[in-house]
C-alpha cells in the first residue's frame, strides 16, 4: 500500500539545512542532526536535573535473566563516562 503525502522541502531543526524528507514527521537531515539534538536534550535536562528520557525497549526484549544483567551492565558502563 502507498501512502501519499505532500513532500516539500524543509529546514532542519537542528543544522537549518534544507532537504526533502523521507517521512512525513521527518525534523533533521540526517542521523547525525538527529543524535545531535537528542545529546543536546539530554545534557540540557541533566543540567536542569531531570531523568533523559529512557529507551524502554529493553524493558519487553530482555525481562530478564542474563540478557537483562548484560544490558544493566552496558548502561552502568555509559552512565559512568558521563
Amino acid at each position: 500500500m502507498t501512502v501519499m503525502w505532500d513532500v516539500q522541502e524543509r529546514s532542519c531543526a537542528v543544522c537549518g539545512r534544507i532537504f526533502i524528507p523521507q517521512a512525513p514527521k521527518a525534523k533533521y537531515c540526517s542521523e547525525e542532526c538527529r543524535r545531535k539534538h537528542e545529546q543536546d536534550r539530554a545534557r540540557e535536562a541533566r543540567r536542569k536535573g531531570a531523568k533523559p528520557k529512557r529507551d524502554r525497549v529493553d524493558r519487553y526484549l530482555a525481562g530478564s535473566g542474563a540478557v537483562h544483567d548484560e544490558i544493566m551492565a552496558i548502561r552502568r558502563e555509559v552512565a559512568m563516562r558521563f
